[in-house]
């Protein structure tokens, strides 16, 4: 009885498993990011429109280890020098370019009536810019190795952390009753403690542990997950988000504690946990909460209005201090352009404030389709002006000449 109880679900699983990897064959070859597919694709077999597959528990707990999987493998990809010294260089760009587009989008939201709890979330979701699609399309472009190139990841993943840092501090915001001087600086003291005692245990504690990890057969896969379970529910236990506590796990996963050659079996566990298991059911089910209820006057209006300001604000922000540290027009520009497109991070607060009831099924409706239209001008921007980086740069070889 309990074998047929659980077949529906092996069902249901079956069916998000082919069309995972179909649209990952075929977006592959087209050149567009599966993320967008996947989420097309919860649209297609969710409850708007073919009605497959229904709302329920077990795939709303992959959908949070999904969460959890990709904030892991996001931190581990990060390597705590190479982000440090991004910082250094361009902390600039990435901050300006994360506070203005999440000034202009809280504005916007305030502006067509929505609370300031409610405004903060769509803010805050649409701050956080897309590292691994804007690194894929540098990819394809054949920019991935150049300057250009490492001062917009790098903004990127700043831009990220930002909003990680300023989401910690939102959601103890919303989940307060009672707002008062007091209980934000109990807020901040909470948050500051909570990256205070992480980052330390993360630099001295971790190592203390690195004997295990001295060999590729080491169990650090294991350790990696518990270390991202412990930071996870300690940031849960003073009222921050687990993701938190899995990023920060994974950053302090690197080679200096492992060996390399184990780092790189974790990386590539996690990768394929991340991005073609559980990953992939989390983008898909946030499909099933879209409703085209929200595409009234009114919200097609909101949706322009987010979407062409965070483009304006984004690339005048960004460029404006990109410019200020002595990159061309063009060069500035680009980055901009490149800092423009929003995924997994815009998606995964998204999706925290419509479960928290901060953000309706319309709102979070709107905010997904805001990431489409932003990633793909992010796609075709990028494309064009690389094209004229490149031109510009073969005038500049044949007047040498």
């Amino acid at each position: 009885m309990k074998i047929l109880a659980i077949m529906p679900f092996f069902q249901e699983l079956l069916i998000l498993m082919v069309v995972i990897w179909a649209f990952s064959v075929l977006l592959r070859k087209i050149g567009i990011p599966t993320i967008m597919g996947e989420l097309v694709a919860g649209i297609l077999i969710g409850p708007a429109v073919l009605g497959l597959i229904e709302p329920n528990e077990i795939i709303e707990v992959l959908s949070q280890l999904g969460i959890f999987f990709i904030l892991l493998h996001a931190g581990v990809e990060t390597n705590p020098r190479e982000f440090v010294s991004a910082l250094k260089k361009s902390f600039g760009i990435a901050f300006i370019g994360a506070l203005f587009p999440f000034i202009t989008s809280m504005s916007i939201a305030l502006l067509f009536g929505y609370s300031l709890k409610t405004a903060l979330f769509v803010g805050i979701s649409l701050t956080a810019t897309a590292v691994v699609v804007t690194l894929k399309i540098l990819q394809d472009l054949n920019l991935s190795n150049t300057r250009l190139a490492r001062v917009i990841v790098a903004s990127c993943i700043i831009d990220d952390l930002l909003s990680l840092i300023c989401f910690s501090l939102i959601l103890s915001v919303v989940k307060s009753e009672n707002i008062s001087v007091t209980s934000l600086v109990l807020i901040a003291v909470k948050s500051t403690l909570f990256f205070v005692v992480t980052i330390v245990a993360g630099y001295y504690l971790y190592p203390l542990f690195k004997r295990p990890f001295q060999h590729s057969s080491g169990k650090g896969f294991t350790f990696l997950l518990i270390l991202g379970l412990v930071f996870g529910l300690f940031a849960e236990l003073i009222g921050l988000h687990m993701i938190l506590g899995a990023y920060l796990a994974g950053l302090f996963f690197r080679e200096e504690v492992a060996n390399k050659e184990l780092v790189k079996k974790v990386e590539d566990r996690l990768y394929a946990i991340a991005y073609s298991f559980l990953g992939p059911i989390f983008f898909i089910s946030l499909g099933f909460h879209i409703t085209f209820d929200a595409f009234t006057i009114e919200g097609i209006f909101l949706l322009m209005s987010l979407v062409i300001g965070v483009i304006i604000i984004q690339i005048f922000s960004a460029g404006s201090m990109a410019k200020l540290a002595q990159f061309s027009t063009v060069e500035s520009v680009t980055i901009g352009i490149g800092m423009t497109g929003r995924a997994e991070m815009a998606f995964i607060l998204a999706a925290i404030g419509q479960k928290l009831q901060i953000l309706d099924n319309n709102l979070f409706s709107i905010i997904v389709f805001s990431t489409f239209l932003l990633n793909f001008f992010a796609t075709f921007g990028l494309k064009y002006c690389a094209g004229v980086i490149k031109r510009t740069q073969a005038k500049q070889f044949k007047m040498e000449m």
